[in-house]
């Protein structure tokens, strides 16, 4: 018989509500448990990598910011060679050039280590074959611009190495898209996997809640706050905020779940703000420069873009100041790196501080920065009390490394649109208008002017001129005899260089000797004059005249070269002509530069048997207990003092001092610019041994100087020459 409905047992609702509870506490445990292993696991496998994808992007962006430094230095070295010579250039700029292609290299390993990308690796390697070629380039480009005669070779090397170069900035901004896709790629596929994540969750505890109100009606109330909060936070992190909080305080399974929730929440927004932390650091440091956190070079064309946008706009003025630091490199070389360094930053702070906000200060290289004053009135009255007010903040003191130290600033000012009609106009003339800031005397400012550019260029073609004079056979010699007071005797003469140019005659050597020292070029001119006075000194021995010395001025460049004693001894060799018949005038600013270095050098060349005379001596400043250690023969008053005697007492005081010190030394004294009968009496009363000027003879050819030896007299005694 079958059993009635009454008969038949219901389960009691503490059984349901507990297999019901039962179920759902199984539940949570398991998608607690699940969710906070997940995480963990997750949180710490999307850290690796993001971190891998970020550091990849981090690199390619550095190997590009390499190169642009790299082509910085190059651009720099080439406009050097100009000022500097190959030679000083390339030992002050190339190395800069090498370590930043060293620093491109080290990254590109880097990254190729990071990827697992063939295509990306083999990117890698083009770029680094490409980087060998530009830099061989280069150097082979510089090794054949040394060579003369060769433009065309020169010009095929500077295209190769500039086309390396081209090639290298594409492959490495290919190679930094390539890397940024694949973090952004990484992102999304994170972001996908986060989603996915989050609705599972979400139709786990979807689940979990309607098993507990069919379960467990009774107790639904206990619940549902619960699950509703779950469910909105769901939805909260589902539509992208990643702030989103579940409640938290509940021990069990509900209190799990929030917990693993949370770490979710908290771990996607923590990913989120690190990749747009390093968005936003990437793009400052490609923007700013390093030590100083000002705008770089990068920024300043975009910021003068929106300031003559800006003037155009509404009629206003935009001023451009170019500003070098005058004595950074003093501070730079005799403290330390870091000494320069913190002082850069100091000047660096005091411009922001001494301009408006609107304004922006630049950091171009070194000790050199741009700034951009916005929105100047119609006049330009303002203009110069804000540079006067920079010059003042610039020039006081600064506590550095443990010593005051003070620097100056010379200032170049370009104005648009009178003084240029776009960016690279306007610095190349607030560039022109600071070097004459420096010329004339510094701490100043000045203006642009149009003669600035012609003078510029008036430089740049005597330049190109005296660097082709010597092997146009445009320089010659002249010969000044020197003649010994008591006697008359001539006892040397003095070997000045002379530039005969094809178009502007002959050229003062006030004119031609500075650019040369600035250039360089007065190595090679010096070695010529070096070479050319010992050859036509054993001309006139084998003709006949009885020996004497000539005298060589050495330039402070000249004497600084590593190789000036080889030349020194191979002048005398090829030329046959005596050591002892060759004297070396050199400055005391020169010497007392380095002083020790001085010493070792001069000792060294006085062991072939070369004489050393100090040349203007009394216009620098030499130390007693220095000068005694010095092996020279001669002191040469410098004409400065001899003009106005003897009129000017303290001419006078000095002329007699420098006789008696160089008396008290054992050495002789020879005076410069002797031009009349007073002079030459008192020098001779106060026991001058030798004099040089035009009293005697102006320079001649060297055809003239055996007939002026031969007939010439002096003060009516028959001239002789010393054997």
């Amino acid at each position: 018989m079958a059993d009635s409905p009454s008969s038949r047992r219901s389960p009691s609702l503490r059984a349901e509500i507990a297999l019901g509870f039962g179920v759902v506490i199984a539940l949570m445990l398991a998608l607690g448990i699940a969710f906070h292993l997940g995480e963990q696991r997750s949180a710490t496998a999307i850290e690796k990598l993001l971190d891998r994808d970020n550091r990849m992007v981090e690199l390619s962006l550095r190997s590009s910011l390499a190169m642009y430094k790299a082509r910085d230095a190059e651009r720099d070295l080439l406009l050097s060679m100009e000022q500097l010579g190959m030679a000083q250039a390339s030992a002050q700029l190339l190395p800069a050039l090498r370590n930043h292609l060293r620093d491109m290299r080290a990254d590109l390993a880097s990254l190729r280590d990071l990827s697992s990308d063939p295509l990306l690796k083999s990117e890698v390697d083009q770029i680094e074959t490409q980087i060998q070629q530009y830099e061989s380039g280069f150097l082979a480009f510089l090794a054949q611009d040394r060579k003369e005669g060769s433009p065309g070779s020169t010009q095929g090397f500077r295209q190769a190495h500039a086309a390396a170069a081209a090639g290298i900035e594409s492959s490495v901004e290919t190679l930094h898209a390539a890397a940024t896709r694949q973090a952004f790629q990484t992102r999304r596929d994170v972001e996908r996997a986060a989603a996915f994540s989050r609705w599972a969750a979400v139709a786990l505890v979807a689940l979990a809640a309607l098993l507990g109100m069919v379960a467990a009606r009774v107790i639904s109330h206990r619940i549902m706050g619960s699950i509703e909060q779950l469910i909105d936070f769901s939805r909260r992190v589902g539509a992208g905020d990643f702030n989103a909080r579940v409640p938290q305080g509940r021990t069990d399974e509900f209190g799990v779940l929030a917990s693993a929730m949370n770490q979710m929440a908290e771990a996607i927004e923590n990913s989120e703000v690190l990749l747009q932390g390093s968005a936003d650091h990437l793009k400052h440091q490609a923007t700013h420069d390093e030590l100083t956190g000002l705008p770089n070079r990068v920024l300043l064309e975009d910021r003068l873009r929106q300031a003559i946008s800006y003037a155009d706009r509404y009629g206003r003025l935009m001023t451009v100041v170019f500003i070098n630091l005058d004595g950074f490199k003093l501070v730079n070389d005799s403290l330390s790196h870091r000494a320069g360094d913190e002082l850069l930053k100091i000047m660096a702070g005091r411009m922001s501080e001494c301009l408006r906000s609107v304004d922006t200060v630049v950091r171009t290289s070194g000790d050199e920065f741009v700034i951009i004053l916005y929105d100047q009135p119609g006049n330009g009255t303002q203009v110069a009390q804000a540079l006067q007010r920079l010059l003042d903040d610039i020039a006081r003191p600064v506590q550095v490394d443990g010593h005051e130290v003070q620097v100056t600033g010379s200032l170049g000012v370009a104005t648009y649109p009178a003084d240029g009609a776009d960016a690279d106009a306007l610095l190349m003339n607030a560039e022109a208008a600071m070097y004459r800031a420096k010329s004339s005397g510094r701490n100043n400012f000045q203006f642009y002017a149009e003669e600035m550019n012609r003078a510029t260029r008036d430089k740049l073609s005597m330049r190109e001129g005296l660097r082709h004079a010597v092997a146009r056979g445009e320089l010659y010699l002249v010969y000044q005899p020197q003649v010994e007071m008591g006697s008359g005797r001539v006892t040397g003469v003095e070997a000045l260089v002379r530039w005969q140019h094809p178009e502007q005659g002959l050229v003062s050597p006030v004119q031609f000797i500075p650019l040369a020292e600035e250039t360089g070029l007065i190595v090679p001119i010096g070695e010529w004059v070096l070479r050319t006075a010992c050859f036509q000194n054993k001309a006139w021995q084998e003709a006949g005249l009885p020996a004497f010395s000539v005298s060589v001025n050495v330039s402070a460049r000249q004497f600084k070269e590593r190789t000036l004693i080889e030349q020194i001894a191979r002048a005398l060799k090829d030329s046959g002509l005596e050591a002892r018949f060759l004297e070396l005038e050199l400055t005391e600013s020169m010497v007392m530069e380095d002083l020790e270095k001085a010493l070792e050098s001069m000792q060294a060349l006085r062991a072939t048997g070369v004489q050393f005379s100090i040349d203007d001596f009394g216009t620098g400043y030499s130390s007693l207990s220095a000068l005694k250690r010095f092996p020279i023969a001669r002191l040469k008053i410098d004409r400065a003092f001899v003009r106005d005697i003897p009129g000017d007492e303290e001419d006078k005081a000095i002329a007699k001092a420098i006789i008696s010190l160089g008396h008290e030394l054992n050495l002789k004294v020879i005076a410069e610019g002797v031009e009349t009968e007073e002079q030459l009496e008192f020098l001779r009363a106060h026991g001058c041994d030798e004099m040089q000027g035009y009293l005697f003879s102006p320079p001649v050819p060297p055809t003239e100087l055996p007939a002026l030896i031969e007939h010439a007299s002096f003060r009516g005694t028959p001239m002789s020459v010393e054997s």
